[in-house]
């Protein structure tokens, strides 16, 4: 029961993948490559940009959540089929 424990406590957290140094060093370029573009855009080039990574974000969101989901699911169907192996 020590990783039910360990999730109930909050101490098992999918943001901690967020940490990591493969997952910082994207963020960077990703700002990087927004700091060179961004003056080289009209009003309304920025405008669509802006929209464009706000709707990448929310998309990117609902696709993190959904991906977390499956994942435990075949989580569970895994120790469940491993459990039934042991009887």
């Amino acid at each position: 029961m020590k990783m039910l424990d360990e999730l109930f406590y909050g101490n098992i957290s999918a943001a901690d993948m967020k940490k990591s140094k493969k997952y910082k060093k994207a963020c960077e370029k990703e700002l990087e490559i927004y700091h060179k573009l961004k003056p080289m855009l009209n009003k309304e080039q920025d405008k669509l940009l802006e929209e464009l990574l706000e709707a990448n974000s929310i998309s990117g969101g609902i696709c993190e959540k959904e991906m977390f989901i499956y994942a435990f699911k075949v989580g569970l169907r895994i120790g469940i089929e491993s459990n039934k192996l042991n009887n």
